[in-house]
C-alpha cells in the first residue's frame, strides 16, 4: 500500500473532522424564541393582582379598597399603563382573542344563567388565575383545573399587542342568544 504524504493525510483528517462537526451541528437545539416585549407589563399586571389577593369583593369597585372581577382587571392593567374597558362584556369584546393565553392575559367565563360572558379573571400562569369572587367575597388565586372553571370557560383574550400569538379569526359569542 502506497504511503499517503503527511500533508494529504492532514487534509483528509481535517475534512473528516469538519464533516463530523457539520453532522453534529444538525443535533443542536433550536434557537431560543425571541423575548416577549410585553414581559414587563405582564409581570406588573400579575404582581398588582397578587397584591390584591384578599381584597374585598365590591360590586363596581376598581381600587385596592374593593373590586369586582372587571374592576380587578381594570386596576391591574392601569398599573401597567394599559387602558381597558370597564365591564366584563366590554373587555371580552375589545380584547384580542387567543387560543393560548400567557400570564397577564384575560380568561372569560359564563357563570350565570343568562348564558352571556359574566366573569373575567387574569391568567397567572401554571394553570391558575386571579379573580374577584363574589361567592367568597374577595380576590382569590385559584386553580383552573377545577371542574367549575373548566365547564364555564369561554376563552381568553389579550390587550398586550406585540409578542402574543396571532389572534383567533373567529370570535366567540359574548351572547349566544336565546338558543344558547
Amino acid at each position: 500500500m502506497p504511503a499517503i504524504p503527511s500533508c494529504a493525510c492532514r487534509r483528509f483528517r481535517m475534512s473528516c473532522l469538519l464533516v463530523g462537526l457539520l453532522w453534529l451541528g444538525g443535533c443542536a437545539t433550536p434557537p431560543a424564541p425571541p423575548p416577549d416585549p410585553q414581559a414587563a407589563a405582564r409581570q406588573r399586571i400579575i404582581r398588582t393582582a397578587e397584591r390584591l389577593v384578599g381584597t374585598p369583593y365590591v360590586l363596581g369597585g376598581e381600587s385596592p379598597g374593593g373590586v369586582d372581577c372587571s374592576g380587578l382587571v381594570q386596576y391591574a392593567y392601569r398599573q401597567a399603563g394599559i387602558r381597558v374597558p370597564r365591564t366584563t362584556v366590554e373587555q371580552f369584546r375589545a380584547g384580542r382573542l387567543q387560543r393560548r393565553v400567557l400570564p397577564g392575559d384575560l380568561l372569560f367565563f359564563r357563570t350565570d344563567a343568562s348564558g352571556r360572558v359574566s366573569h373575567v379573571g387574569i391568567y397567572a400562569g401554571s394553570g391558575r388565575m386571579i379573580h374577584a369572587s363574589s361567592g367568597s367575597g374577595q380576590v382569590r388565586k385559584v386553580s383552573l383545573r377545577q371542574a367549575y372553571w373548566r365547564q364555564r370557560l369561554v376563552g381568553g383574550a389579550t390587550f398586550l399587542g406585540v409578542g402574543t400569538p396571532p389572534p383567533v379569526t373567529q370570535r366567540w359569542a359574548a351572547d349566544p342568544g336565546p338558543n344558547g
